[in-house]
């Protein structure tokens, strides 16, 4: 499996994981969920800022021709961009293997409540995934009381 398919398939975990209230304390998927929505409006403008930030630094305000604004602080704005370019390709990546990860022995034990009242058959070792698609199921078919048994 090569990167960018590990990267499609944690942003599709992330994105399809439920904005349930009373998920938000038991799961961390909530709180990097609503991280990564924040990175997604925060981090181009960063680096819009770095890139002005580096003409600034440059002289090229004052005058300077840009080729040589550019070249006086590059190693730093190259190193910038690629920080900030790797904070949403870290969290894709977290996703991927978080949906990877089998579910402990307690919610193993809530899964096979969940399949067993949505008439479905429970994985033997069921991953985040598994558990993912379960409770989009049954959050759709059944009343959200379930929930409290978290």
């Amino acid at each position: 499996m090569n990167i960018i398919e590990i990267l499609k398939d944690g942003r599709h975990y992330m994105e399809r994981w439920p904005e349930e209230p009373l998920l938000n304390p038991v799961f961390p998927e909530c709180r990097a969920k609503k991280l990564m929505s924040l990175a997604k409006r925060v981090i181009p403008p960063f680096m819009v800022l770095v890139i002005g930030w580096t003409l600034y630094l440059g002289g090229y305000f004052k005058g300077i021709p840009l080729y040589y604004a550019l070249t006086a602080n590059l190693s730093v704005t190259v190193c910038s961009m690629c920080v900030l370019i790797m904070i949403p390709l870290q969290g894709y990546y977290w996703f991927y293997r978080r949906s990877k990860t089998q579910i402990n022995d307690r919610l193993k034990k809530f899964y096979q409540e969940l399949c067993s009242q949505l008439d479905r058959e429970a994985s033997f070792n069921p991953t985040f995934l598994d558990f993912e698609n379960v409770l989009i199921d049954a959050l759709k078919k059944l009343d959200h009381d379930f929930l409290k048994k978290l």
